[in-house]
């Protein structure tokens, strides 16, 4: 089959996280198979346009911002659906890594007039808003564009119910968790021990969270060092000003700014302990990929594969908050054995419960049967 994954945003800062690594890991495992994936995309990055993404094609476009103050959201690129308009017949199916936003909700419209079958996935993001834009965005295309799906990915029971809220009781759903490819190589990782936090610096991330939970550490004496690494979403200047007004954080709480995905990756496997000190993570790519890379993680119960994580004894779980995430920490720090045992389990979790493979057996099965003989 020929598949086109539609994602809203590449630049070379991984702004857009997890969907469109999400998107790619799925590409990987598609052409794997034998099947010809790719992308499509708006881009905001520097230097030239890459025309793949970690092996995988990518068609890419320039966008810019259409309605002032939404940023991801208002992002549109009108040679992008000249490009689909001319394209989209070339393909047998489409999967759309859906939000409130108008590159995946243009797409969708465009290949629903040139009757190409699509899915969507929406990893979390389209939840219940009230907001009058919000609610005259799904009346124009949200809506319209779920609703002419072949089959809706959804990642947990809060999605489904968000789906149900906005097509009807009737709307039915796929359930497709997120998968991660496991990396089965040695970890080396450095003197001192390094504690990392990874993930964009929104205030729902809690970086500063993981901020006074390093200056309690460090206070106490551990010889250990803090990484911070992710773009700026609202949080980095609270971040600069925290570290400024405590000398003795300096050069053990840094702020190394962000990384495109496969650095990413790479920054992940050279940590001591990675933590996840946000809320209401339906389910976090960069967790799974330090399970995959064997890091010892920290999460919080409002994570939506907490569960799973604490029955394995895959990641160290804890409620949201300094205190909690100073015990973790410490924990950790101390017991150099458990840090090993966490390390082993994470991987056998991602192994078992998160492989691509999995995923790519239900993409296929879930996309429509006319897409799979068309050629």
């Amino acid at each position: 089959m020929r598949i086109l994954h539609v994602v809203t945003l590449v630049d070379d800062q991984s702004s857009y996280g997890g969907p469109l690594t999400v998107a790619v890991n799925q590409c990987r495992e598609l052409i794997s198979r034998g099947h010809d994936a790719r992308i499509l995309a708006g881009w905001a990055g520097a230097g030239p346009i890459p025309e793949e993404l970690e092996g995988v094609p990518a068609h890419l476009f320039t966008v810019r911002g259409l309605i002032p103050g939404m940023r991801f959201s208002g992002l549109i690129s009108g040679a992008m659906l000249t490009w689909l308009h001319r394209n989209a017949k070339t393909f047998d199916v489409a999967h759309l890594h859906a939000a409130r936003d108008l590159v995946p909700l243009s797409a969708g419209m465009v290949l629903r007039r040139a009757k190409v079958p699509y899915t969507t996935q929406t990893h979390g993001m389209v939840r219940p808003d009230r907001r009058l834009a919000a609610r005259a965005i799904d009346r124009l295309l949200t809506g319209r564009v779920l609703r002419n799906a072949t089959a809706r990915f959804v990642l947990t029971d809060m999605e489904d119910r968000a789906m149900v809220d906005l097509l009807g009781k009737n709307a039915s759903t796929v359930r497709l968790p997120n998968g991660v490819a496991v990396h089965d190589e040695a970890r080396t990782t450095t003197e001192p021990l390094d504690i990392l936090f990874m993930a964009r610096l929104h205030p729902r991330k809690r970086v500063m969270d993981f901020a006074q939970a390093a200056a309690t550490l460090i206070q106490e004496g551990h010889s250990v060092q803090f990484s911070v690494v992710g773009p700026d979403d609202g949080d980095l200047l609270l971040l600069e000003e925290f570290i400024a007004a405590y000398p003795s954080l300096s050069g053990r709480l840094r702020y190394e700014g962000a990384l495109p995905h496969d650095a990413a990756v790479s920054r992940l496997a050279q940590a001591g302990v990675f933590v996840l000190p946000s809320v209401d993570e339906p389910f976090p790519m960069t967790l799974l990929e330090a399970l995959a890379v064997g890091t010892p993680s920290i999460c919080t119960t409002s994570c939506g594969v907490a569960n799973d994580l604490a029955w394995d004894g895959a990641a160290l779980v804890v409620d949201p908050g300094v205190i909690p995430l100073v015990e973790a920490l410490r924990q950790l720090i101390q017991d150099r054995a458990y840090r090993h045992s966490l390390s082993d389990t994470a991987r056998q979790t991602a192994r078992t419960r998160y492989s691509m493979e999995a995923v790519g057996n239900q993409l296929l099965s879930a996309y429509p049967p006319e897409a799979s003989i068309a050629r």
